[in-house]
């Protein structure tokens, strides 16, 4: 028996040095109406101790030994990056039968090999052990970096290789943090990070939204000159701070606003599309299709007006019935994705754990503490590392809105900025388009994307894929 260990070891070596985790490799994805000429995997990557953090890598379909590696994150806290997969810049889509999935044309794996990492633990199919599903800023960014760790041990061929972080919405908190620990690992070859429609400063991203409200004709001039009469200072010059006014009688104008944009039934994540599933009452009620509890809306991603009534009756309700409420963001579908994600052939293609919880657009189980409201100290110490830096809005969403995000990069000071200007793409029909405006710095620049909503590659595909072409091979708008 000795006679073969030899051998056994030079396998087990050769295995580790060419990578690729073979028992995570998804041989036969259930409902696919096409042939990918790329591999996927799909598995575990370890977070800290009892941590499990589900992950579902797409190799590009260009060149995968030299196009560079991306991280995605969706946000939340607490939503499924397999929604940024599935719906968003993944190379698959689920048609409503929740039976096909297509090909979708725009995906960013024709750049880049993309890996979709669910976090934290209590997140679709990611787990603890333990049952700990209690997290915060700084714990997700932890167990994110200790996936990534394991990442490259799983596959070693891509060490060295050139690294992005990207994420949307709360992954403004996400990305920055995991990055701000990545850039200082020498085994990770860190170029730079992108966020799309993030949380960057709640002050700021809170004050801009009175600003899109109103000039956006959903208040009226009655309204909006009310509320800069009760929070701002008389003969105030620039940009009212409404947040820090502790007038009661602005507080209680702020409130009003609050409730127009998440309570009135309109979508907050694209000003101009419907609500799915139309506009319903504020009450609790039990969805039959979903099995859930349900309300129009918990005030979802974040709140900003703390301790105001939607964000107690949301609190309220997730802590009386745990794992019994739809969590999902108000006015959105996407029900195929959470049948499909959902089905025993589905989930056993994709190696889950028999431990993982119901797979959900964004998790009712988790218990979030957030630790940071602005995440300046991150982009400063990105910059002085000499990261690349991409930050993106689509113009007409309310959540993290384009005004508070411009504000932000502007607050940085960044060196040598250019003059906003438009940029382009190439319609379907071969002319050229309006894609939105973009300031460039020195190594950040900020963009918008025209008609575009939360969501970017969900809403204005085609311009977000040029605008991540540009990003990722450095090439200017």
């Amino acid at each position: 028996m000795l006679r073969y260990l030899p051998g056994l070891i030079l396998v087990l070596c050769l295995q580790n040095a060419l990578g690729a985790p073979e028992a995570d490799l998804i041989t036969n994805l259930p409902g696919l109406s096409f042939q990918p000429n790329f591999k996927q995997f799909s598995g575990y990557l370890s977070g800290v101790e009892t941590r499990r953090l589900h992950y579902w890598f797409v190799e590009s379909s260009s060149n995968p030994s030299r196009d560079p590696l991306v991280l995605w994150l969706n946000g939340g806290p607490g939503c499924s990056s397999l929604l940024g997969l599935l719906t968003e810049n993944g190379p698959f889509q689920v048609k409503e039968d929740a039976e096909t999935v297509i090909q979708n044309p725009f995906s960013w794996n024709q750049v880049a090999n993309m890996i979709f990492l669910e976090s934290p633990a209590g997140v679709g199919f990611s787990f603890d052990t333990a049952k700990n599903y209690t997290s915060s800023d700084d714990d997700a960014a932890l167990n994110n970096y200790y996936a990534l760790k394991d990442f490259f041990r799983k596959f070693p061929e891509y060490a060295g290789r050139d690294f992005y972080i990207t994420g949307e919405s709360y992954g403004g908190i996400y990305v920055p943090t995991l990055s701000n620990l990545v850039m200082k690992d020498p085994d990770m070859n860190l170029k730079g990070f992108a966020v799309g429609n993030g949380l960057s400063d709640d002050k700021m991203n809170d004050n801009s939204l009175v600003y899109f409200v109103y000039y956006h004709g959903l208040i009226g001039d009655k309204e909006w000159f009310g509320l800069l009469d009760a929070c701002c200072p008389k003969n105030f010059s620039g940009i009212c701070d409404f947040q820090g006014s502790e007038d009661l009688k602005c507080r209680q104008k702020l409130i009003g606003i609050q409730m127009l944009v998440w309570n009135s039934g309109l979508n907050v994540y694209n000003l101009y599309k419907e609500c799915y599933g139309g506009v319903k009452d504020l009450t609790l009620h039990f969805d039959k299709t979903r099995g859930k509890f349900q309300s129009s809306n918990f005030g979802w991603p974040f709140m900003f007006l703390k301790n105001s009534p939607v964000s107690q009756r949301r609190e309220k309700f997730l802590s009386m019935l745990p794992g019994s409420v739809d969590a999902s963001p108000p006015c959105t579908g996407d029900l195929q994705v959470i049948k499909y994600l959902n089905r025993p052939d589905v989930r056993e293609a994709l190696h889950i754990s028999e431990q993982a919880l119901e797979w959900t657009m964004c998790s009712s189980v988790l218990k979030y503490k957030r630790q940071y409201t602005t995440m300046m100290p991150q982009y400063q110490a990105a910059l002085e590392k000499k990261l690349r830096i991409l930050v993106y809005n689509g113009d007409v969403d309310m959540a993290c809105n384009f005004l508070g995000d411009e504000w932000f990069v502007d607050s940085l000071k960044p060196e040598n900025p250019q003059e906003r200007s438009p940029w382009y793409y190439t319609a379907a029909d071969g002319t050229k388009q309006n894609a939105g405006f973009f300031k460039a710095f020195d190594q950040i620049t900020f963009v918008t994307i025209r008609g575009s909503g939360h969501m970017v590659p969900t809403d204005k595909p085609k311009p977000g894929l040029d605008m991540f072409v540009n990003f990722i091979q450095n090439k200017p708008f």
